[in-house]
């Protein structure tokens, strides 16, 4: 029995040991994943140790490997994306600006309503080209912590005067971590769409919260809401929900998804039972995240 003890300690001795060098393998592993994912570190070198841990290993080396390189050329079609937004501006602007110089050098019976639509196209190709390009990782963003409540108030006061009779409260006061200028847009872009979809007396609502992980923000109006069946296509470009303003680009709603997904975030537009609700989920980042 002497024996058998001995050898029962051992053996229990060497699964300790081999247990705590698995354990610190892993968690060198894991701190050089992190540091993969969030600072761009070189991928793990490939192993030849002859053990079981070898396969999980290269495993990871080769994911790290095959994401950098999809890193890079995401990067190199953004690029060209980008270059290739800004060729088309800068070559649809002069036969605009000629176009409207043209009109008003004639100045016909229908001078107002030429103007008027060279404008729409003008606001139209400036939104659509912003969207490609956003959507491309064109831009960049630069994440500090800022009060929501401070973004959506400074959004609110350009709109204002716009829409006169309507009236936004909110409720809650939350810091997260974003990019204030382009987080803001997104604001400016869900409430004008609400204003745009209530009446002159209405209330557009804005809710703040925050968990231990995430933010919520949700903009709620008034204006009846829209058809089930328009709801799940609101953010997609150019889409007009049954009934909607013909004023509009077709283009906002769209930014605001993408702003809100560089964030790391979500969006969902659902109906209530007198109009309709945006709902905003956000990770509350790490001073050491962005995106």
């Amino acid at each position: 029995m002497g024996g058998l003890t001995i050898a029962l300690a051992v053996v229990a001795a060497g699964l300790a040991v081999l247990l705590l060098v698995w354990r610190r393998r892993v968690k060198r592993m894991t701190a050089q994943i992190e540091e993969f994912l969030s600072k761009g570190a070189r991928p793990l070198s490939y192993s030849i140790r002859e053990d079981i841990f070898a396969p999980l290993h290269n495993a990871v080396s080769e994911l790290e490997t095959k994401l950098l390189l999809t890193r890079e050329q995401l990067a190199e079609e953004s690029q060209r994306v980008s270059a290739m937004t800004t060729d088309i501006s800068h070559q649809l602007k002069t036969p605009l600006s000629s176009l409207r110089l043209f009109c008003e050098l004639d100045d016909g019976p229908h001078l107002t309503g030429q103007l008027s639509q060279i404008e729409r196209m003008e606001k139209l190709i400036y939104s659509l080209l912003r969207l490609e390009r956003l959507c491309a990782d064109g831009y960049s963003f630069t994440f500090a912590e800022h009060d929501a409540a401070d973004i959506i108030k400074q959004a609110w006061s350009s709109l204002s005067g716009l829409y006169p009779g309507r009236e936004m409260t909110i409720t809650g006061s939350v810091v997260v971590r974003c990019d204030e200028k382009w987080l803001g847009e997104a604001f400016l872009n869900l409430l004008k769409n609400a204003c745009e979809h209530t009446p002159p007396d209405s209330r557009i609502t804005v809710t703040l919260e925050q968990t231990d992980t995430t933010f919520h923000c949700t903009v709620e109006d008034n204006g009846g809401g829209v058809p089930d069946k328009d709801l799940r296509h609101l953010f997609e470009r150019f889409y007009r929900a049954e009934g909607a303003s013909q004023e509009g680009t077709g283009i906002g709603l769209a930014i605001v998804r993408e702003v809100i997904r560089r964030h790391h975030g979500d969006i969902r537009a659902e109906n209530t039972g007198s109009g309709l609700r945006m709902r905003i989920s956000m990770p509350r980042m790490r001073l050491s995240e962005h995106a």
